[in-house]
């Protein structure tokens, strides 16, 4: 029978034997661990610091919470501390040689806009500069490479104190920059499905034909690398653009952090919309990528975005909304 330990065994080993699992080359190293505050969650994070490291830095990071999760699939704890070792190392390797300072001149081209839930990141929101948007908070990012994977980190006060920018500046920066860096996309549900079904080896005759079951015109609002894309619906020529297509107002519906849908509004029932994100929050959408367990509403003659719901479950980690879920109410407009 193999022992497997508990979460809290697990925090508590691991730190202590990490650094041996690293190459010599590290030994300069020390490790440092504290309770991090991420998007909808707080996780338990692995520092590799150099002693002379210049404040202005970035530490290369893995969280206890995500390798906790892969050794309980594996049950192997060597192969899983082995493999962090090996992710760490490498993200160590490639800031040493990127350099990358955090400063005022960097910060100007860098700084980009996110969206998260304001009731699940009290805590994280309180040492951030950030706006609120009806039940979401615009956060910052200041982002280190736009490849695959993006590297990005969350502006935090102190950060923000690096980049010598006040939360104004901040936010007109990161509306020129993220334009920039993530362009919007909007495209209909049905042909991403076709897409996905030819890349699956369907000719495209049959994806199509299979998609035809789509009535309703559904579309997905992201940016092109598909990473923290539904704060596109805040640019100012998205949703306008597609109403004016659809001669109609829209429902938004929050899939995650990184993309919403939007449908005509007189086409569906509030109701079931309310019921439809709320059962992919909870069942489908982990928790770090939940934006959001209300509905919004566009107006296309006024050209406003606003909340067309007023859940009592506000947060997305289910902690107290059992004995409160009831049906959603349109809030009046």
């Amino acid at each position: 029978m193999v022992f497997m330990m508990d979460y809290e065994l697990f925090r508590e080993v691991v730190p202590k034997i990490f650094m041996s699992y690293l190459p010599d080359e590290f030994a300069r190293y020390s490790l440092r661990t504290d309770r991090t505050e991420k998007v909808n969650e707080t996780l338990d994070a692995l520092h590799l610091v150099l002693p002379s490291c210049p404040l202005d830095s970035l530490y290369p990071t893995v969280y206890l919470n995500h390798m906790y999760e892969e050794y309980e699939k594996s049950g192997n704890l060597q192969g899983t501390l082995e493999l962090a070792a090996f992710y760490l190392a490498g993200v160590c390797r490639e800031t040493e040689r990127k350099n990358i300072r955090i400063t005022p001149q960097s910060a100007a081209n860098n700084i980009v806009m996110s969206l998260a839930n304001t009731e699940q990141n009290r805590e994280m929101l309180k040492d951030m500069p950030h706006r609120e948007f009806e039940d979401l908070s615009i956060i910052y990012r200041y982002v280190i490479d736009t490849g695959n994977p993006l590297e990005s980190v969350l502006v935090t006060a102190e950060i923000a104190e690096k980049t010598g920018m006040e939360e104004e500046e901040l936010f007109h920066a990161a509306v020129k920059n993220t334009r920039r860096l993530f362009p919007p996309k909007v495209e209909l549900l049905r042909d991403v499905i076709v897409e996905i079904f030819i890349d699956s080896g369907f000719s495209e005759e049959a994806a199509r034909e299979m998609s035809g079951a789509m009535q309703s015109p559904i579309y997905i609002i992201s940016n092109e690398q598909n990473v923290n894309g539904a704060v596109s619906m805040l640019y100012g020529d998205s949703l306008p653009e597609l109403a004016q297509q659809l001669k109609s107002d829209l429902y938004i519906l929050p899939m995650s952090i990184h993309e919403v849908m939007a449908v005509p509004s007189k086409m569906v029932v509030l109701e079931e919309l309310v019921k439809l994100v709320e059962e992919n929050n909870m069942e489908r959408i982990r928790l770090g990528d939940r934006l959001s367990n209300q509905v919004y509403f566009y107006d296309k003659g006024q050209k406003r975005l606003s909340l067309a719901t007023d859940i009592p479950n506000k947060r997305l980690d289910g902690k107290g909304s059992e004995q409160n879920r009831t049906d959603s109410k349109k809030r009046s407009r």
